[in-house]
Order: structure tokens, then C-alpha cells, then sequence
């Protein structure tokens, strides 16, 4: 070079040869060859060369998407150099770099997103490997199964601790976070790889915006979608109570029922609007039936698929809501009496001997016309399982003038006394159109006809409601004979006394005509003793 000679070699068997030097500085250069055989033949050849031991920059790497399971990379290099891509898996891609010094590659992404990049120049100078570090993966953060307590995916919990577990990570990923409405906590991984997140403090009942943040060793940081997280811990408990009216018993408290209500409509108080179950626990005679209430515009309400015998009926409501929680309420006692129980004393008139005379269970609907006599009164059919022991409720007239089939009373103003069994609370008479209610006072009422009576006879109806609203109306026919005060009056005159006057035992009976009715009826006998003919009984 310049005419100076640098270095010889010699010429190898195959007619290969190689010069070496470090002596020339980077740049172009014309550099003369000569060979020489054996023989002392020479010839010359001038070539031009470039020194470069200068690597080229290393390249700049930008990405400006991923698809699906493409990289999408572009940058820039040193034109015409040659760009290879190695990822972590050890496969390698090329591309040469254009004159602008611009590239634009689409490579799979690799495992990890890991791979690097290296600029070489046509000499053969490599670039410093430029090491990149992709996170493609979007994770994700959703309720524990555990924890989700609602339907299966709604996010809506009753644990107010719950656990969250983070997927979709990338192996490489070290710090994962939690934000909970703006405040970052950090999440655990577990033995088996698996990141979670359970809040160290309860948290109040509410709606939470949740997301988590992924971050690998290279720095880089993938967002989640934010979900939103509702925690109800709470619900109110219910309660189950006998509808309006159907709480008829000796009080409107009492939750004893009747036979107009033997299938009662119960009310459900208390049932909070994300309820999505509502059922109603019946125990009767050991046996527990659970049945589903019904909502309608005025709440829930629960009626029985069939009417009920008569007993105790134990209930309760259990709701469940959105979150899986669930109460019962307090247990409901009600009591079912469709039956009116009769007892009479056997010593007075009207009285009922028989040991098993059927039950008397009024129609739901009675009508009692006291000025016509008409009384309509029914009694069970033969096929009604429940018989009871009854007597009649005895009606005495206190002032009676015995000897007639029909009790008579001299009194223009008679009195009654009426006996009043331990289950009846009203008694009432309806008499003449009017209808009295009387005091009842050791189990015994008075009645006093409240106008003066002409002789003749008269009916009047007793009515008895027991503690269940049960009712039972009772005839007591009578006349009103005031001319027989003179009868006695002159017997008085001639010595004899009222003991003179000999009552033969009253009889009665309670028969039962085809059509249900009741009849009731009286017969009492009374002799008078005559002196002589001018005498008259």
C-alpha cells in the first residue's frame, strides 16, 4: 500500500492464500496484489478496500401493536445492515435494513414476550444485542368461587372478606396489585402459582370498581378491565303474620282462627326488594311442608294450597337474596278451631241426654229473622269427621207458670236465665226485632224483657259465639199468660199454696230434621188442683 509492503504469504496447495495486517487505519485504500511463481512470472492487481472495525449502532426497536399471537415491531438501524431477531424460544429471524434505516417486522410472540435484536453491517461488525421484553397478556381479576356467594358471575358477594383470583399472568410476572377504589394493595402468589388477593379488613356493604396492575422484571405493566363488586352482608329478618281478618278468636291477637278461615291467608313482613327466594315452613303433627310464598302488588303474602284441619300450625318465613344470604323468621304459632263445642246442663229444660249428639258448625253466612220465627241453622254432614259431646245451653224463664207444653210466664215483663259454658265470651238475645246483648257473670246471663207483653206466645233466639267466632242460635219459644196470676191468686184464698201445684218432670229433645235443621222443643206438664166447679183452670 503507498509502496510499502505490508505482508507476504504463500500460496497453499489449493491455490488458496490469506494476508493479514493491523497496520492500516480505517478507511479506502488501493491496495496493489502481486504474485510470483516459481519460475520468477509476476503479476500485479490493484484493488480497492475499506478498513471498518466500527459496529454499527444498535438498533431501535418500537412495537406498535400485538395481533392476536403477532408481534408488530417497526425501528430503525444502519442501512443495509442486516437485523436479527432471537427470541427466548432460540428461533432467529432476519430482515435487511432498507436505505432509510427503517424496518418494520411481524414475528410470533414468543414465550415470556422475551427476545433480542442485533444490527451487522456488511463488514460483519455486530451491534450490541438490544434485549426487549414484551408483556402481551392482559390479566384478569374475578371472585373467588368461594367467595361468590350469589349467582355464579355476578359479582355479588354477602363476604364482605372475599378472595380474588388474578389469571392471564405471564411467567415472568413479579408484582401484582389490587385497586380497590383507588387504593393499591398488593396480592400474594400462592405454592401453586396462583396470584390472589383477599382484603385484610371487612368491607362495608357496598359497590367496589376493582382492577389489577401486572408488572414483570423489565418494567412493563398490563392493566385489567375493571369489574365491579357488590357486597351485601346484610338482610332484615322476616316475619309472618295472619292477614287482616283472619285473626278471629276470642282477640284479634290471639292467632286462633275459624271455620270461615281454614285455608288463612298469612301476611310475610320485612322482605327486602333484592330477595330472590321467599318460603314458607309449615310444621302441623310433626310433618314439615315447605311451600313458595307469592308477591303481588301488596308484598308477599302465603295461603295454604288447601284448607287445614283443625289444630296447631307452626310456620315460619325463610328468604334468601341476591348475595346467598338467608334468614328465618320467628315461628308463628296459629291454631285452627272450625268447630262451635256445646255444653248444657241436663237439669234444666231444652236439655240434650245424649252423650254423642253431633257437633252444630254454623254456615258461613246465617240469616235470623226474629219477628218471623224463621231461624236457619245447619249442621255437618254425616261424612264430617269431627263429632263432639254436646248438651244444649239450657234458657230457664225464672217466673215460668209450669203446665203448659210451652213454658208460660204470668209476668207481663218475664226474666230468663240463660247458662253460658266456660268457651263462650258473647251471649246476645234477639227478640221483637231488636237485638240485646247481656253481661255474663259466673258463666250465667239474665235477660229481662225490656216492654210489657200481651198474652200470648212469643219466640225469642239466644245466640252464643264461642273465643273462635264459632256461633250457635238457640230458639226458646214462651207464652205470656197473665190471666193465671188469678188462678193463683184465688187458690192462695182458699189455703192452697204454690207447693199445691205439682210439677211433673220437664222433657225436651233436639231433633234433627232431613234437611240439617234443628228443632228444639220443650214439654212441661203442671196439674192444678180444682176446689168446685165455680173454679176454673
Amino acid at each position: 500500500v503507498a509502496g510499502v509492503t505490508l505482508a507476504t504469504a504463500v500460496v497453499a496447495a489449493n491455490g488458496q492464500w490469506e494476508l493479514s495486517t493491523d497496520q492500516l487505519p480505517e478507511g479506502k485504500y488501493d491496495i496493489t496484489l502481486s504474485i510470483e511463481d516459481n519460475a520468477g512470472n509476476r503479476k500485479e492487481e490493484v484493488h480497492e478496500i475499506f478498513i471498518d472495525r466500527t459496529p454499527p449502532n444498535a438498533p431501535v426497536v418500537t412495537y406498535s401493536d400485538i395481533v392476536n399471537d403477532l408481534i408488530i415491531m417497526q425501528g430503525t438501524a444502519e442501512a443495509k445492515s442486516q437485523l436479527i431477531i432471537t427470541d427466548s424460544n432460540g428461533n432467529t429471524y432476519t430482515l435487511t435494513v432498507p436505505d432509510n434505516g427503517k424496518w418494520s417486522m411481524a414475528i410470533p410472540y414468543p414465550s415470556e414476550g422475551k427476545f433480542t435484536i442485533t444490527s451487522v453491517d456488511a463488514i460483519g461488525n455486530r451491534s450490541d444485542d438490544v434485549p426487549l421484553d414484551i408483556m402481551k397478556e392482559t390479566p384478569v381479576i374475578s371472585l373467588s368461587p368461594d367467595s361468590d356467594s350469589g349467582t355464579v358471575g355476578d359479582n355479588i358477594t354477602r363476604d364482605n372478606q372475599p378472595t380474588f383470583i388474578i389469571g392471564n399472568l405471564e411467567s415472568d410476572v413479579v408484582v401484582v396489585q389490587v385497586d380497590i377504589n383507588g387504593t393499591v394493595y398488593n396480592a400474594e402468589k400462592n405454592a401453586d402459582g396462583v396470584w390472589f388477593f383477599t382484603p385484610g379488613t371487612p368491607l362495608a356493604d357496598g359497590s367496589y370498581t376493582i382492577s389489577v396492575i401486572a408488572s414483570d422484571a423489565a418494567g412493563n405493566q398490563k392493566n385489567s378491565l375493571p369489574i365491579t363488586v357488590t357486597i351485601d352482608s346484610t338482610l332484615t329478618v322476616p316475619e309472618i303474620a295472619l292477614a287482616a281478618g283472619e285473626d278471629n278468636g276470642a282477640s284479634d291477637s290471639d292467632n286462633v282462627t275459624n271455620h270461615n278461615h281454614t285455608q288463612p291467608k298469612f301476611t310475610l313482613q320485612h322482605i327486602d326488594a333484592d330477595v330472590t327466594g321467599v318460603t314458607v315452613n309449615v310444621t302441623h303433627n310433626g310433618v314439615t311442608d315447605i311451600y313458595q310464598a307469592t308477591q303481588d302488588a301488596d308484598g308477599w303474602t302465603f295461603t295454604p294450597p288447601a284448607a287445614w284441619n283443625d289444630g296447631t300450625y307452626t310456620l315460619s318465613v325463610t328468604v334468601v337474596d341476591r348475595a346467598g344470604n338467608s334468614l328465618q323468621s320467628a315461628s308463628l304459632e296459629v291454631t285452627v278451631d272450625s268447630t262451635v263445642t256445646v255444653t248444657a246442663d241436663s237439669q234444666h229444660d231444652d236439655a240434650i241426654d245424649d252423650a254423642t249428639a253431633t257437633a252444630v258448625t254454623p254456615p258461613e253466612s246465617e240469616t235470623v229473622n226474629a219477628e218471623s220465627a224463621t231461624h236457619l241453622r245447619t249442621v255437618p254432614s254425616a261424612a264430617e269427621e269431627s263429632v263432639v259431646k254436646e248438651t244444649a245451653y239450657s234458657i230457664t224463664l225464672l217466673n215460668a207458670d209450669s203446665g203448659d207444653e210451652i213454658d208460660r210466664s204470668i209476668s207481663q215483663t218475664p226474666s230468663f236465665e240463660i247458662s253460658v259454658p266456660e268457651n263462650i265470651v258473647n251471649v246476645s238475645v234477639m227478640f221483637e226485632g231488636e237485638e240485646f246483648t247481656l253481661p255474663i257473670t259466673n258463666q250465667k246471663a239474665i235477660f229481662e224483657v225490656p216492654l210489657s207483653l200481651e198474652d200470648g206466645e212469643y219466640t225469642m233466639d239466644v245466640k252464643f259465639i264461642d273465643k273462635d267466632d264459632d256461633f250457635l242460635i238457640k230458639e226458646k219459644t214462651f207464652s205470656v199468660d197473665h190471666s193465671s196470676a188469678d188462678i193463683v191468686n184465688a187458690m192462695n184464698a182458699r189455703g192452697k199454696t204454690e207447693d199445691d201445684i205439682n210439677d211433673s218432670p220437664s222433657t225436651s229433645s233436639v231433633g234433627h230434621n232431613n234437611n240439617g235443621a234443628i228443632d228444639v222443643f220443650a214439654v212441661n206438664e203442671v196439674t192444678l188442683p180444682v176446689d168446685n166447679q165455680e173454679e176454673h183452670a
